[in-house]
């Protein structure tokens, strides 16, 4: 339905030359795919039980039912038809007269489940494109896409038994534990996430196709801004294009900006759910944002025009582990099952005495190492990759060191894979 209502109101808008002559058909698809994405995933929060609702129409025999109708991945491709109806309007692009092509768009496998979020202007070329077989892309799709299993299997899955351990009884534990378990949330997020995008990119490449990067090692950013500008580059760069943008950008008065700024990140919290805590998850990354743009603001008043000031390695490396701690504090909100577990949590995760940080020291690598160990593996691939994709540094290596490695690789993943099934957490949303 969706694919369909977008595939017509592109067509009618692709028909008319004047603004004033589509704007009717742009309303009429904002609203039959926003009201599709409020009625599938909002709907409950105003105390409205689906499957009874529907079970009462005679749509279903028996209640229960609906929830297997929910369209999956619902929040990723509104996103997409959305802003290819937004694109077709302002004449960015022309309005696609292929319904199929347009609906391998919509519904492209690979982004399906929990994006990345494709433009119209980026996919649409590619799909009508040509498939030439390519053995360096089809190698480096498969070396992408097995880096992002082992980031799965390997790191999320397993951090993820120990985070859902505490978080799913917060109340049963207080100091370390908690505060343990929100860095390892924090490790585990993005490795399930970004994990999924590179299997996603990596299945692309060798169908031929290149989606949108989603992701550039955010955990090394230097502040807040530059944190919003690696994490989620898709959803970022959509709420920038047709949400932030649009409401005036840096355009308008100071405190206009920051209320811009406050609105665009309660969306986003609001995008990954209905919940008071992605509302209040956003709410303060809203007000990390404004905190950075009026302390940015007030340094360069105070500095004297056309000063500059070098940063050396160690103030670089204190600003990263800053915003690490601020964005960590944030993903408590993100992971808890209510308000009130995560304000315990923020409550009791710093009550750590002596005695305590005395026995995790010196049993370290009989509770927590091996998480331990597999941030750290974590981090210094990290570093390693900020001088270049490994995956292409490893490819340049000679055949006798290459395959030993590509080896141990395999062997690594089959012995610390977690076996459990798992689904991703942005699958969710």
């Amino acid at each position: 339905l969706s694919t369909a209502v977008t595939y017509y109101c592109g067509a009618g808008m692709g028909r008319r030359v004047d603004r004033a002559g589509r704007a009717p058909y742009l309303v009429l698809g904002l609203l039959l795919n926003l009201g599709l994405l409020f009625f599938f995933k909002y709907l409950r929060v105003f105390g409205v039980d689906m499957d009874s609702l529907l079970s009462s129409l005679k749509v279903f025999g028996s209640p229960g039912s609906a929830g297997f109708l929910i369209p999956l991945g619902i929040s990723f491709y509104t996103l997409q038809t959305l802003s290819y109806l937004m694109d077709v309007y302002r004449g960015d692009i022309e309005a696609e007269r292929h319904f199929g092509y347009l609906a391998l768009y919509v519904c492209f496998f690979p982004t399906l489940l929990a994006g990345p979020i494709e433009r119209g202007s980026h996919l649409l070329p590619q799909l009508r494109g040509e498939y030439r077989f390519d053995y360096d892309r089809v190698t480096y799709g498969i070396k992408l896409a097995a880096w992002g299993l082992f980031m799965k299997v390997v790191v999320a899955d397993r951090l993820g038994i120990f985070v859902d351990q505490v978080f799913n009884n917060v109340r049963a534990y207080r100091g370390l534990p908690l505060l343990l378990a929100s860095a390892f949330f924090s490790v585990q997020i993005y490795c399930d996430f970004a994990g999924y995008t590179n299997m996603t990119r990596g299945c692309a490449i060798i169908l031929g196709y290149d989606l949108l990067e989603n992701f550039r090692k955010p955990y090394f950013s230097r502040n807040v801004r530059e944190f919003w500008r690696r994490w989620h580059i898709s959803l970022t760069s959509w709420l920038r294009d047709y949400l932030y943008l649009p409401l005036g950008g840096n355009r308008v008065p100071q405190w206009r900006l920051y209320l811009n700024v406050m609105l665009v990140f309660v969306i986003s919290g609001i995008w990954h759910g209905a919940g008071w805590t992605f509302v209040l998850w956003g709410a303060l990354h809203g007000l990390y944002y404004v905190a950075y743009l009026a302390l940015t603001r007030f340094r360069a008043s105070r500095r004297p025009e056309g000063e500059s000031r070098g940063e050396g390695w160690l103030a670089s490396a204190c600003k990263v582990a800053f915003t690490f701690i601020l964005v960590d504090l944030a993903w408590v909100l993100f992971r808890a099952n209510s308000v009130s577990d995560a304000f315990y949590v923020y409550r009791y995760m710093f009550a750590i005495g002596w005695q305590e940080l005395a026995r995790f020291f010196t049993s370290c690598f009989q509770g927590y190492g091996t998480y331990l160990l597999v941030i750290l593996f974590l981090f210094v691939v990290g570093l390693v990759s900020l001088r270049g994709s490994i995956i292409k540094r490893l490819s340049a290596l000679p055949i006798y060191v290459r395959w030993p490695i590509y080896y141990a690789f395999l062997f690594t993943m089959m012995i610390f894979a977690v076996t459990k099934s798992s689904q991703f957490i942005y699958a969710g949303f």
